[in-house]
């Protein structure tokens, strides 16, 4: 019985890599073998910006190969005023235009309920494959499953798993959508998602019924996932991965010594493209392989865009942008005081609107797991609103950097470690100094660094260094940023959970809930010299 070669694109590659050229000897000892082009993106997040300049890497490598696949692996919705303003419509149109083959389903898809998603998937002009996903009690969502494993795949409908010929050669294209969505978004509670391993295993067989030897599983499990996926599932040729927003500069490597297993996976955002050229040997194994990321965003050494943006593109995005510039002038809520973020103020002490937004940041992170404390650092608010009305733009204004909203598990010992880095710089007005929420501490400037944190309470009761908090951070600080090492440990042992929404996002919904806002200072943050 011939093996099911899976294709995972997730971008995440940690042992040897071959290169195509290095094995064709024996490739062709095996057999005429056949080469595969796969073209990726995962965790978009309607950065719609970047767009005009993925397209002309694309249709580059498409002049290379003019069969080579182009593969998403979900999260399209969700992180911009492009998602807000048009609700994925204006995803699809653009990746419409270009022509993708096949995407999978992030747990972001969820965010704005059935209908949105439905109206979505309407719009595509290819398929959509996830196998653990049940919508048959969902009435809107529903109609578009199908069952089966078609070789004519309908556009804008839902498959486990479907076939392509290229170049004369059938290709199985799994999907698979993370389980914890039924946490991270909003979906239906009549939606079930179903064991992605079990699921997995039944699209390979059924795959193999058929006769393909060669698939491709869209997986928006994370690396994290995506790597286990490759050790226990064999047959696994390539995971082509999202989720966990990994820039994997080239593919990981599991099963060298039987049948090799590919992980890749493209960073996010649409800032890269990744791009994996695969041989077969006639029986479908993994002979040789090269895997990369093209910096779509890249300028060579005059300045000049490397993939200059492509022009339908950027009219269409001219066009898109009209309607937005009008919602930043939207009127999200009131304050009854002026909301101080100084530069040196939000850098030295607490301020009443670093309060106000990692207040935000703690209600919100609760909605999706418990969650005792908040951290945003001082460098990330770039400036103050006046007291009165708040438009979106004057929150942009003070959150300008696309930061999203994640969940560490930290122990009260890492807690302290990161207090005491956030104080380390205070009299250089440094930016990794914290606005924190959920809790209190006191410092002491005049003792020497790592020793300044002289009392910590979470809650209103005292920090246990051995207990485990949940902790509402931005991306940036969880993967190190301005220093914090401690975090970014954290973040790679895995105690993290990435729920990919905007701070600015989640300061203007704040702020819409609970107008007027009066936020003061509580003396959450104390200096004190003794």
């Amino acid at each position: 019985m011939k093996r099911i070669g899976l294709i995972f694109i997730i971008l995440f590659s940690n042992i040897s890599t071959f290169v195509l050229d290095e094995v064709k000897g024996k490739e062709m000892e095996d057999g005429e073998p056949f080469r595969l082009t796969i073209l990726h993106t995962n965790d978009v997040h309607s950065h719609l910006e970047n767009v005009p300049y993925l397209h002309t890497a694309i249709k580059e490598e498409r002049k290379k190969d003019g069969d080579a696949l182009l593969l998403d692996a979900g999260d399209v919705f969700s992180g911009t005023l492009f998602f807000n303003e048009y609700l994925g419509q204006a995803d699809a149109a653009f990746m419409n235009e270009i022509g993708y083959d096949a995407m999978t389903l992030g747990n972001h898809e969820f965010d704005k309920g059935s209908e949105v998603l439905a109206n979505f998937i309407r719009k595509l002009s290819f398929p959509v494959v996830s196998s653990n996903l049940d919508v048959r009690l969902d009435p809107i969502l529903a109609p578009f499953m199908k069952s089966g494993i078609p070789e004519q795949a309908e556009s804008g409908k839902i498959y486990p798993s479907i076939i392509q010929t290229i170049k004369g050669i059938k290709i199985g294209i799994i999907g698979i959508t993370t389980e914890d969505t039924a946490f991270l978004s909003a979906p239906d509670k009549k939606i079930v998602f179903q064991d992605a391993e079990m699921k997995v295993l039944e699209e390979m067989k059924k795959l193999q019924v058929k006769g393909v030897n060669h698939i491709i599983l869209l997986s928006h499990l994370g690396l994290r996932q995506d790597k286990m996926l490759a050790q226990k599932v064999k047959g696994i040729d390539i995971i082509v991965g999202g989720h966990s927003h990994t820039r994997l500069e080239t593919p990981l490597l599991y099963n060298l010594k039987s049948e090799p297993t590919l992980i890749v996976q493209g960073d996010e955002y649409g800032k890269s493209l990744g791009k994996l050229t695969a041989l077969f040997s006639e029986g479908g194994v993994l002979t040789g392989w090269n895997g990369e990321l093209l910096d779509v965003l890249a300028r060579d050494q005059i300045g000049n865009d490397v993939y200059p943006p492509d022009p339908w593109a950027v009219k269409r995005l001219e066009q898109l942008r009209r309607p937005i510039e009008k919602v930043k002038s939207m009127d999200i809520g009131t304050t009854n005081t002026a909301l101080n973020g100084n530069r040196r103020d939000v850098r030295t002490k607490e301020t009443n609107l670093g309060n106000l937004i990692t207040d935000a940041m703690l209600e919100k992170a609760n909605q999706y797991s418990p969650t005792q404390i908040a951290f945003q650092n001082g460098g990330g608010i770039r400036g103050s609103i006046g007291a009165g009305t708040i438009t979106l733009g004057d929150v942009l204004e003070v959150l300008p950097f696309g930061n999203t909203l994640v969940i560490l598990n930290l122990t009260g010992e890492e807690i302290i470690l990161a207090l005491e880095h956030s104080v380390a710089n205070v009299d250089g007005e440094a930016g990794q100094f914290l606005q924190v929420s959920g809790m209190t501490f006191v410092f002491d400037p005049s003792k020497p660094i790592g020793n300044r944190i002289m009392e910590v309470k979470i809650q209103g009761a005292p920090l246990d260094r051995s207990k485990m908090y949940g902790v509402a951070v931005n991306a940036f600080l969880a993967g190190g940023g301005d220093g914090f090492t401690i975090l970014k440990q954290a973040k790679e042992s895995g105690r993290i959970s990435e729920l990919h929404l905007n701070l600015y996002e989640v300061l203007s919904e704040y702020l819409t809930t609970h107008s007027p806002v009066s936020p003061q200072g509580e003396e959450r943050i104390v200096e004190r010299i003794e």
